[in-house]
């Protein structure tokens, strides 16, 4: 059974594409997606010809990962590819996971939207966007994250670098790790990838709170 496997993937990846993506960039290809959940060719160099190559195979990606119950996302206009991991909720979420379904804390999907939020700004001008990317200090997301969600950022540099971190992971920012790194004052550079990692329904429910009365307690955020 394995071997006849190995000969449908092969068989499969001759007729894909160009027929240049070998079993071994295929299983490359796979394993990024499992690890980081995301490949997007603006990144790096190494990640825009991964993302080239996964647009060649890209319906074996598909089959491949819909087989455990992954759901593989191509933003085309984006450049990106997102692997979202089974969870609760995926019927009818064939237009593009519109949700997040991993387990994320409640920091990380909070920032995660007010970023969303400061990058349709940046959008519609009401803040200056320089080659697809938004710069802005650590106190701006912070006091965004406050008024639209009343919530608040980790209290010490330890806890928010790591929150950092996470979000640079899905390559929703990029920072600088030197010295300060943490404190208020650091700038962040806010990615195109937002757009497609936070939902608009998010968006329009952390924007509907912030206009009513009485803000929600902290914690009663809800994922993208």
């Amino acid at each position: 059974m394995l071997q006849s496997l190995q000969h449908y993937l092969e068989a499969r990846l001759q007729s894909e594409g160009n027929g240049l993506v070998k079993p071994d960039r295929f299983t490359e290809l796979a394993g990024r997606l499992l690890s980081s959940g995301i490949v997007w060719r603006e990144f790096s160099r190494p990640e825009a010809q991964l993302y080239d190559d996964a647009t060649q195979c890209e319906q074996l990606l598909r089959e491949y990962f819909a087989a455990t119950g992954f759901v593989l996302t191509h933003d085309v206009d984006a450049t990106i590819f997102r692997l979202y991991p089974p969870g609760e909720g995926g019927d009818g979420d064939d237009d593009g996971v519109k949700r997040l379904k991993a387990r994320l804390s409640r920091d990380f999907v909070a920032a995660a939207i007010a970023l969303r939020f400061l990058y349709t700004e940046a959008l519609t001008g009401k803040r200056e966007l320089v080659n697809e990317v938004l710069v802005i200090s650590l106190e701006e997301l912070s006091q965004a994250v406050v008024s639209l969600l009343a919530h608040s950022l980790p209290a010490s540099n330890a806890d928010r670098l790591g929150l950092l971190r996470e979000l640079r992971k899905h390559r929703i920012v990029r920072f600088n790790d030197g010295e300060g790194a943490g404190g208020m004052e650091m700038l962040l550079s806010v990615l195109r990838p937002v757009m497609s990692y936070v939902s608009d329904e998010a968006l329009e429910d952390a924007l509907a709170l912030a206009v009513q009365p009485t803000a929600r307690p902290a914690g009663e955020t809800r994922q993208a």
